[in-house]
């Protein structure tokens, strides 16, 4: 990750919890992170100038997937699409080598 450029991540999980927990490990590796357990509170309430990639995470519904990455494509088209299958432990280095292979 450059220096003073903090990526900023957004989560979408079926459950809290698993979110929750990625968003910590995601938060204390130095990203700015918001996490969410449904798409339409993402749609109305995420407001941010920037976004560097989105992290699904758990069984996402899939038209819920669809609907988010339409939004986006609008909102964000270089934003960078990461899925995440298993536990979270892995979370942090996996998300830093998706942004490395991105570059």
């Amino acid at each position: 990750m450059e220096e003073n450029s903090v990526k900023h991540i957004l989560i979408l999980g079926k459950h809290q919890y698993m979110v929750e927990n990625i968003q910590t490990i995601l938060s204390k590796g130095g990203y700015e992170v918001r996490g969410f357990d449904q798409v339409e509170t993402i749609i109305e309430e995420y407001q941010p100038t920037q976004l560097d990639m989105i992290v699904f995470t758990g069984a996402v519904n899939p038209s819920d997937f669809s609907a988010l990455i339409s939004w986006k494509n609008e909102k964000f088209p270089n934003a960078l699409i990461f899925e995440h299958h298993g536990g979270p432990a892995t979370v942090l280095g996996e998300v830093q080598d998706k942004f490395l292979s991105a570059q």
